[in-house]
């Protein structure tokens, strides 16, 4: 486990369902893994930071996933929240709010967990 970390991730990471278990999702990073076909499509998450952020730590996350067409489609752009632990809250317009606890972050693969 050479590299191991729960720090959260940057960059663009592509959901590998096809390597979930155990209510945790597996993303790879966009740019670089081989993925296998797919008739359902992948949802894509973009980890960054916010224009201006100054705050160590401060964070954004998109979510991305298949249109009608195929083509991938960005939500909104929203903060996330660290509450420690490898655990990062973020919320939508409606208020809604997840979850997310990174399992595992490494330069190959990222493991997370939805709550």
């Amino acid at each position: 486990m050479h590299g191991m970390t729960t720090a959260l991730p940057s960059g663009s990471w592509t959901h590998s369902f096809e390597e979930d278990a155990d209510g945790i999702e597996v993303y790879r990073p966009t740019a670089t893994f081989a993925f296998p076909p797919s008739r359902k499509g992948r949802n894509v998450l973009e980890f960054g930071a916010p224009a201006g952020a100054m705050a160590q730590g401060e964070a954004t996350l998109t979510s991305m996933a298949p249109g009608p067409d195929d083509r991938p489609r960005a939500g909104p752009v929203t903060r996330l929240v660290p509450l420690g632990m490898g655990r990062y809250a973020f919320g939508d317009a409606s208020g809604a709010r997840d979850v997310i606890d990174i399992v595992e972050a490494t330069p190959d693969v990222l493991r997370l967990a939805r709550r």
